[in-house]
Order: structure tokens, then sequence, then C-alpha cells
């Protein structure tokens, strides 16, 4: 890091810092070297203007001796992150295969970072161990009063995207376990899926990371 440069502080000069989880982020940012990741689900085959802040701010975080990792969810995209207007279609197969590929081509020729598809961790994971290794650490109570799932409450959701929480958090304990990463960062809209991650590492490991949107 250069001395006297606060890189945490131009981030919320700019803007870009909206909830913090640990007070000692701002410490950590500016004198360490953390691994962190920022995530998309391959949806469309290309990013959009949405991607653009938490892309900006992972790479300044970068430039200043941070290590970025790109997770993009070939798993979690078979589900869908849950909308506050209703459910998402279901992609096939072929599109989010075809998604996939088209974003790691955009991102590695824009931004170059380093990728990892959350398909690799989750394809052989079977329905007993989901509901036993991970499912059995998120209180349904909990999961409801995230604002997403809240706003839905009323019109409805199914199963499956009420699971998409537990998937997302998944991703944080398995790249905290095989690449020490310790900050997630994303928008605003994730703020309930980053901070179950952190929860469900406080409740399989120790120490709990930071996390930060």
């Amino acid at each position: 890091m250069e001395d006297g440069y606060e890189i945490f502080d131009e981030l919320k000069w700019r803007g870009l810092v909206n909830d913090v989880t640990s007070p000692d982020l701002e410490e950590e940012i500016n004198n360490d070297e953390l691994t962190f990741y920022i995530g998309t689900d391959p949806t469309a085959d290309s990013l959009h203007i949405g991607h653009y802040s938490s892309l900006l701010m992972a790479k300044r975080l970068e430039q200043h001796g941070h290590h970025p990792i790109m997770l993009v969810g070939g798993a979690t995209g078979f589900i869908g992150d849950p909308k506050a207007t209703g459910e998402r279609s279901m992609l096939t197969p072929e599109v989010l295969d075809h998604n996939f590929h088209a974003l790691h081509a955009q991102i590695s020729r824009l931004w170059g970072f380093p990728m990892v598809n959350n398909l690799d961790w989750t394809k052989d994971l079977s329905i007993i161990d989901f509901l036993r290794d991970y499912g059995k650490h998120f209180n349904v109570n909990y999961m409801i009063n995230k604002e997403t799932v809240k706003k839905r409450l009323d019109t409805g959701i199914s199963y499956t995207e009420f699971s998409y929480m537990i998937l997302q958090s998944l991703d944080f304990l398995h790249l905290f376990e095989e690449y020490n990463c310790r900050l997630q960062i994303g928008g605003q809209d994730q703020w309930g899926n980053i901070t179950s991650g952190l929860e469900l590492i406080r409740k399989k490991k120790d120490p709990t990371p930071k996390s930060s949107v």
C-alpha cells in the first residue's frame, strides 16, 4: 500500500461503501492484502451497468494490493436470486452454458480477474449432504426476515428460490476454505446473502472473515 494513502476513504468518498460487518475492515483494507470475491450469475450473456460500481471497486482494491476472485455462478444461475417482483424463469443448461462462456470472455478481456465457477463444488453435492451439512445451519425465521424474501411472502416464493441464500453462502464458505477469501463485495441488494455467508462461516469455521458492500 502507498504511504499516507487511505483507499477506504476514497471508496467512501465515491459512495462505494454502504455497509460493513466489522469495524476492523477499514484498517485491513488500508494496510493489509485481502483475498476477496465478487459474484454474478450467468442470467444474460453480457455484463450490464448494474455490475459497474462493484467491478470498479474490485479493480481499485486490486490496484492497492488486494486479490480479487470473480465468481460466475454456473450453479446459482440454475436457481435464480429471488426478485422482489416474482419468480424468475428457469434457464436451460444450454443457455446458462452459453452465458457463462460469454461472461468469462468479457470479464477476462475487460477486467483480467481470475475466475471460478460455483458449479464445480456443488454439482456432486447430494440433497442429503446439502440439508445436513449446510441447511441445518440456517434458521427459517432468520431467512424470511431478509429484505427480498420478506417482500415475497405475501405473493409467495418457491422453495427453490428460498434456497438460493444457502447456495450463495456455500460459495463464501468454499472460497474461504480454499483461498482464504475473507471479503465479499456486492450490490446493496446482496447484503442479506453476504451476511448469511458470514454466518455460515462463523458456525463452521473460525475466525469469521470480513465483508462490505
